[in-house]
């Protein structure tokens, strides 16, 4: 008899608690909507060559930036992205950094990728034109000194003009240092003229 009375007693109290965790997912939800993700900028931080001046891959620091519009402390977990030249897919990176944002304030993370470029360049006979980056950013709602295991996810989605000109000082530099290392060789291979003493 006493566990027929206790059953209805803690099937409402597992109501209760899933209602109240619903509750706090609806709330989190609502908090981390209001907050602004938005891409900041990219930048070129290095080209590697097959071979003369061919381009094998391009370093990029991608810009992330999150501003925090709520009242309460938000945190990026984590980041997924994915990168796409000229659509083709060629690189999936993660952001592992836990990162806290006050109300009020913004965060911008960096996520420093290499993109293989000779293979799309060579499947598509040309310069890839567009970056596209697809995220998922993982963000969690804290109230306190308290982490509500909640996280959102977030998409983010951009597509953007590669920056070339970025790209093409590093293949000037390239092949400067290609003429100035063939000029040095064909010096070295000269032979050497005695002049006669007058």
């Amino acid at each position: 008899m006493m566990r027929s009375k206790l059953f209805p007693l803690a099937v409402a109290c597992v109501l209760v608690i899933s209602c109240a965790t619903v509750q706090q997912n609806i709330d989190a939800r609502t908090y981390l909507a209001k907050c602004k993700y938005e891409y900041a900028g990219l930048n070129v931080t290095g080209v590697e060559f097959s071979s003369g001046i061919l381009i094998d891959s391009v370093s990029f620091d991608v810009r992330v930036k999150i501003t925090n519009t709520t009242d309460r402390d938000v945190a990026l977990d984590h980041a997924d992205l994915s990168f796409f030249l000229d659509g083709n897919h060629v690189l999936d990176a993660a952001h592992k950094r836990f990162v806290r944002i006050e109300p009020e304030t913004f965060s911008t993370e960096t996520v420093a990728v290499g993109l293989p470029f000779a293979g799309v360049m060579k499947s598509i006979g040309h310069r890839p034109q567009t970056l596209g980056v697809k995220a998922k950013l993982w963000v969690t709602l804290l109230v306190g000194k308290d982490t509500w295991e909640t996280p959102v996810v977030i998409p983010l989605e951009v597509e953007i003009p590669i920056p070339w000109d970025q790209i093409d000082v590093y293949v000037a530099q390239k092949k400067k240092q290609m003429e100035d290392e063939a000029a040095e060789r064909a010096r070295k291979s000269l032979p050497s003229v005695a002049v006669p003493h007058l």
